[in-house]
């Protein structure tokens, strides 16, 4: 979020009617004869570039900012202009040749644009100048300084960027009008955030450090103390989303959920997890258990903080407050609420002031980016768990296609080299899945969950390769990747629900003695189960019930049955043609819809049922447990799987 504030323009009209198009005066509309008085030139050039302003979205941009920059340089052309006009075309000329710079238009490839920085650079000194001379002008000083803090960000002048930013919030009186302040205070706050200097990919620049991260949540202090001093309570409240979006985006999980609630309690937000309604249930609740926006500052708080807090409690593992969470922000999108602030700029009134206007995430971003690629990525990792590899794989090429499309294919690098590991995987290309998993890991750099799934993925596999594959060299590279696994057991302690979960399946694959194993393993089944998670649960289960195989034969078979029936629903239903007779006549088929889930599961599940059901001597459940086995394995998912 960002402050969108500048000056005030000064320029008075009067109110008259062009000459040729002079009409006789009525009683609504008195100086309906009186003459427009034509509008001075440098004023009228100066309000272009608030007229031809197009978002850089609009194939119209880069003309509307070519345009607007002839139109200042045209006022400055223009000479004898008084102090106002002069300061106010300054200004304008850095706003523009900022939007230019930071835009990427400064290049080879826009002649027009060529020679805009230093443009900008003697328009912030000129216009400085100019203020500093004029009491009257302090307001475009402060706008000026933020200008120039912009430029030095970059020009990848950090440390003077922040020097500036620093002095400006400072320098402030109590006279000052409070949109002055508060954009400049945010100014400082995204600063930090941002880390380093905006570029034509903004994907491509690095995270914050932890240094840059703590200097930005003291600063978010320093303006919700402010705020709460001048009783200015949705600046109070944006200092709180702020602050909790920076936590979320560090990964400081364990502060998130203490910041969340004033922010929740603030909104008039409250969840009963236990009866959560879903959206498209004929069962659910009222809608009116659930707050609704109608101002935009408060729609987009609301949405924000519905979005984080989805983030934080899906993170945590902790379902039940996720869904309502989740189930409140799609009531209110399918309500309208995105477009309550359509251009993402909402605004904070002050009482005999000017308004501060701030920039939050644009509800086209929210759409295409959060809902559709993010999706995307969630769809491809559902197909994998529930063994549809051909959907998956479509899937996963929409997704590649999509991220190119819209330059935005190195946000999800990532992510989908680790896609790709995960369905190698699952079909049995354990070199192509080694190789994607490594190049996951690679290109995740600071993202933990995506660095660590990576990392697992890859020591899980070649657990199982090696303990396949035997030989003579195996006790050697068994202890070297015991060694591996357990640095990253320990690295996944703490980093939500499901790396917490993971580490403790590793941590009982490296338990020496049984007892430690099952407390690791239960210790798990609880993160999973929290979770909702059944794929996890599943496997958990397995693993448990090996345990309980040779030493508690019920409990076991009580284990395996939960174990396959979690099996069966990861796994889209299969059609089966099956002949029947119709009149004594056979030959006609009918469409069978069968639920085969996750197979190479419900196999082993059943390897295991055998091997129970002959300890005990009962032919006849060997004789059908057998049957399924046999069916199940011609089954394609089973092919494709391995």
């Amino acid at each position: 979020m960002a402050s969108t504030a500048r000056p005030a323009k000064r320029q008075k009209l009067t109110h008259a009617a062009p000459r040729a198009r002079a009409r006789s005066p009525s009683p609504a509309h008195p100086d309906a004869d009186a003459e427009f008085k034509p509008l001075p030139p440098p004023l009228l050039l100066l309000s272009l570039p608030a007229l031809l302003a197009q978002p850089p979205s609009s194939r119209f941009h880069a003309q509307a900012l070519c345009l607007s920059l002839a139109a200042v340089r045209a006022c400055l052309a223009q000479g004898a202009l008084s102090p106002d006009v002069e300061c106010r075309a300054w200004t304008a000329l850095a706003e523009v040749g900022m939007a230019v710079v930071s835009g990427g238009g400064a290049g080879e490839a826009q002649a027009w644009a060529v020679g805009v920085e230093s443009e900008v650079e003697k328009a912030i000194a000129k216009g400085t100048l100019i203020a500093q001379k004029h009491p009257s002008l302090t307001i475009y000083l402060h706008h000026l300084t933020a200008l120039h803090a912009r430029l030095a960000q970059w020009q990848h002048n950090t440390k003077f960027a922040r020097k500036l930013l620093a002095r400006l919030t400072s320098s402030f009186l109590p006279s000052d009008p409070p949109h002055i302040v508060y954009a400049a205070h945010l100014a400082r706050i995204n600063n930090f955030i941002t880390a380093s200097s905006p570029t034509s990919a903004p994907h491509a620049s690095p995270a914050p450090s932890a240094q840059d991260v703590h200097a930005a949540l003291a600063a978010i202090d320093t303006l919700q103390n402010l705020a709460e001093k001048n009783a200015h309570e949705k600046v109070v409240l944006l200092s709180r989303v702020l602050r909790l979006r920076t936590l979320v985006a560090a990964e400081m999980w364990d502060t998130v959920q203490a910041t969340l609630q004033p922010v929740e309690d603030a909104l008039g937000l409250a969840y009963d997890a236990a009866s959560t309604p879903k959206p498209h249930s004929s069962a659910q609740p009222p809608q009116t258990s659930y707050r609704k926006f109608d101002e935009p500052f408060e729609t987009a708080m609301a949405v924000h903080a519905l979005v984080l807090g989805v983030a934080f409690f899906t993170h945590a593992g902790q379902a039940a407050d996720a869904s309502a969470r989740l189930a409140h922000l799609h009531l209110l999108l399918d309500a309208g609420a995105l477009e309550r602030f359509p251009a993402g700029v909402v605004e904070v009134s002050f009482e005999g002031g000017a308004p501060l206007a701030v920039q939050v995430t644009h509800p086209r971003v929210l759409y295409m980016l959060t809902f559709l690629a993010d999706l995307l990525c969630e769809l491809v990792a559902v197909g994998i768990m529930r063994s549809e590899f051909g959907e998956a794989q479509r899937n996963l090429d929409l997704l590649i296609a999509h991220t190119r499309t819209y330059d935005i294919f190195e946000l999800f690098a990532a992510r989908t080299a680790l896609h790709q590991g995960h369905l190698a995987h699952a079909l049995g290309k354990t070199s192509k899945a080694l190789q994607c998993y490594d190049t996951a890991s690679f290109l995740a750099g600071k993202d933990k969950f995506v660095d660590m799934a990576a990392r697992t993925g890859e020591l899980v596999l070649r657990l199982g390769m090696l303990r396949t594959a035997g030989g003579d060299d195996a006790g050697g590279e068994m202890k070297e990747l015991g060694a591996e696994l357990e640095v990253l057991a320990k690295r996944c302690r703490g980093q939500g629900a499901a790396l917490e979960a993971v580490g403790q399946v590793l941590e009982s694959c490296l338990a020496t003695e049984i007892l430690k194993s099952k407390q690791h393993l239960k210790h798990a089944l609880s993160l999973a189960s929290r979770a909702q998670d059944n794929y996890l649960r599943a496997l958990v289960l397995a693993l448990i019930a090996a345990h309980y195989l040779h030493t508690a034969q019920e409990h076991a078979r009580a284990m395996l049955e939960t174990c396959e029936q979690l099996a069966m629903g990861l796994g889209a239903p299969v059609q089966r043609l099956r002949d029947v007779g119709v009149g004594g006549r056979m030959g006609r088929t009918k469409v069978e819809v069968v639920a085969v889930g996750n197979v190479p599961l419900r196999v082993w599940c059943g390897e295991r049922f055998l091997d129970l059901y002959r300890r005990e001597g009962n032919e006849g459940e060997v004789r059908k447990r057998e049957a399924v086995n046999k069916q199940l394995l011609k089954s394609p998912p089973a092919r494709a799987g391995g």
